[in-house]
């Protein structure tokens, strides 16, 4: 259904609300246990476009009273694609407002390599379809490992998403 919101024009709406629950629930989670737990929020292509997203973003989590660093923003792949120039500078303005930068499916686009040597990010989120044939398929296995070595090169964390056994 994302692709519908984006092409009638709903998606930023509908980003704003779901960025705003996201923080409002980081809030609750802190008053009610004591500890905060970062949620991980989608920022896609039109969003990134948006003059105003850093100043949106920036408003919603101060607003809901969390610090910026327990909203972290995923950078979708197809925001890699566009403007690379546009991107890297609102990445960057994130950052020195305080968010958590994590490349969203990191693999399953043909820019996503060429960007993590531009583009400032905290962690690394490897898609998911890296996970389907991990144990049975030693390709899967050995660019799980050069992943988590470009990762370390970075200094980022990675994150595998789609991990659903002990094994993987």
């Amino acid at each position: 259904f994302v692709s519908l919101f984006e092409e009638n024009g709903l998606i930023q709406v509908m980003d704003e609300y779901i960025w705003g629950q996201a923080a409002a629930q980081v809030k609750t989670w802190k008053e009610k246990f004591g500890v905060t737990i970062p949620i991980s929020v989608n920022v896609s292509r039109i969003d990134i476009m948006d003059e105003h997203i850093v100043e949106t973003i920036c408003n919603i989590a101060d607003s809901a009273g969390i610090d910026r660093k327990d909203l972290h923003l995923e950078i979708t792949e197809s925001a890699y694609a566009s403007d690379t120039e546009n991107l890297v500078d609102v990445v960057a303005q994130f950052q020195k407002e305080g968010f958590v930068i994590e490349m969203d499916d990191f693999g399953s686009g043909y820019s996503s390599l060429n960007m993590l040597t531009v583009l400032p990010i905290d962690v690394l989120k490897v898609d998911m379809r890296f996970m389907t044939n991990l144990m049975e398929d030693e390709k899967s296995l050995r660019m799980m490992e050069l992943i988590k070595e470009i990762a370390d090169f970075l200094n980022v964390p990675m994150i595998a998403e789609g991990v659903e056994e002990k094994e993987q």
